[in-house]
């Protein structure tokens, strides 16, 4: 694990033209861009293109009929249709999807027991309950005593003063002068979010969720940290019932990761790739259907398959690629199905886990959409087939004799 505060430099604008100011200043960009949600995010709006112009705004995603179809790419695309080209620009020039979280990450004090989570605190009891059951069940692992629980809310951006000011100082250090002080760059940004629909409270400022590993800092702890635009996703796609849990689960499967050595950090953040993202949704399913730990009933554990297919991409290509939706789904169908193994009452060990995935990952690329492998499905009609054909030959040899 790399334990670094920052990692590399890049410029705020590639082109010497910014919306909000002609300036070129060099921010310290966080691997915060490198997590799941938000390459989810980048890849959409490489896509913005190819939105439809009749695509109703103000509805959830609908269903589509190609054969890899990401909810969450058609609902960040139906989000970003909403903004204007030059505000969406300034928006990710100057890295606006990143300021919640390291404000949160590392400028807030810690105050673990002021944490909400959603716009109003509506998932806060929910958040809290679950960490506290993760907390039990996994703790003969091996992991962290202390997790602690974080929340992203736009609405920090809200205080220029206190919040905003001092995590721009933190990004874009020692590239302010009186020309352009950090204040006036704190303008420009607040004027630009008043611009966007809901303001403070934009789902893109805050579409995030990621596990933090211990760093060398030791205010730094290990933290699960949720923005309140994943809520907003969720209950977009009417999937907030098991949804919180299910982001809780799956962050926290990250740092079991950390645990097997499984899942490269950098900053103290998770790097996933699609392995470790199916392993953590196998995980999550696993704990959430054990009668130890989330004890969820058949609709619940449904519930949970159906956001794992919701935060899927089609990427296949990319380097950043996470699993497509039904890699996704069928991660916790098999999760959820080894908690229910009266075979395994008792939990698993990590090493034992991680092993039994790594034989079924191994066919993860021909899974079809009922979570069965292709060429054993085959394999198995066609057994069918030749059975039947057996059968009716042997039936109609005896009747011949008859």
């Amino acid at each position: 694990m790399i334990n670094r505060a920052f990692i590399k430099l890049a410029l705020l604008c590639a082109l010497s033209i910014c919306m909000i100011t002609a300036r070129r200043l060099e921010p310290v960009v966080y691997d915060i861009e490198q997590t799941e949600f938000a390459q989810q995010l980048q890849h959409a709006i490489k896509m913005r293109d190819d939105l439809s112009a009749t695509t109703n705004k103000q509805q959830p995603p609908q269903a589509s009929t190609t054969p890899c179809s990401s909810p969450s790419s058609r609902w960040l695309k139906s989000i970003i249709a909403d903004v204007s080209e030059e505000d969406l620009t300034t928006f990710f020039d100057n890295h606006l999807h990143v300021l919640p979280f390291v404000y949160k990450l590392h400028v807030a004090p810690r105050q673990y027991d002021q944490e909400y989570f959603g716009l109003d605190g509506e998932y806060t009891q929910e958040i809290t309950s679950v960490h506290n059951q993760a907390q039990e069940f996994w703790s003969d692992s091996g992991v962290q005593d202390e997790i602690y629980l974080l929340s992203a809310h736009g609405s920090d951006l809200a205080d220029r003063h206190d919040k905003l000011v001092p995590t721009l100082e933190l990004l874009f250090r020692n590239t302010y002068d009186s020309d352009y002080t950090v204040y006036d760059h704190a303008a420009d940004i607040q004027e630009l979010i008043t611009r966007l629909p809901g303001g403070y409270n934009f789902p893109l400022l805050t579409f995030n969720a990621f596990a933090t590993d211990e760093m060398d800092d030791e205010e730094d702890d290990s933290s699960i940290i949720i923005g309140d635009g994943y809520f907003q996703f969720q209950q977009a796609l009417g999937m907030d019932s098991e949804g919180p849990e299910y982001a809780h689960a799956h962050e926290f499967s990250h740092h079991l990761q950390f645990l097997l050595g499984v899942s490269d950090t950098q900053s103290g953040i998770a790097q996933v790739a699609k392995k470790s993202e199916l392993l953590a949704d196998a995980f999550s399913a696993y704990f959430l259907a054990h009668d130890q730990g989330g004890n969820m009933v058949s609709d619940e554990i449904s519930n949970v398959h159906s956001v794992a297919f919701s935060l899927g991409d089609c990427v296949k290509s990319s380097a950043g690629h996470h699993g497509t939706p039904i890699q996704r789904r069928c991660a916790t169908v098999w999760g959820a199905e080894l908690a229910d193994d009266r075979e395994d009452m008792d939990k698993i060990d990590l090493f034992e886990f991680q092993n039994r995935f790594d034989t079924w990952y191994e066919t993860v690329d021909d899974l079809s959409d009922s979570c069965q492998h292709l060429h054993s499905a085959a394999a198995s009609r066609s057994y069918r087939i030749l059975s039947f054909q057996v059968m009716t030959l042997l039936i109609g040899g005896f009747s011949v004799l008859l």
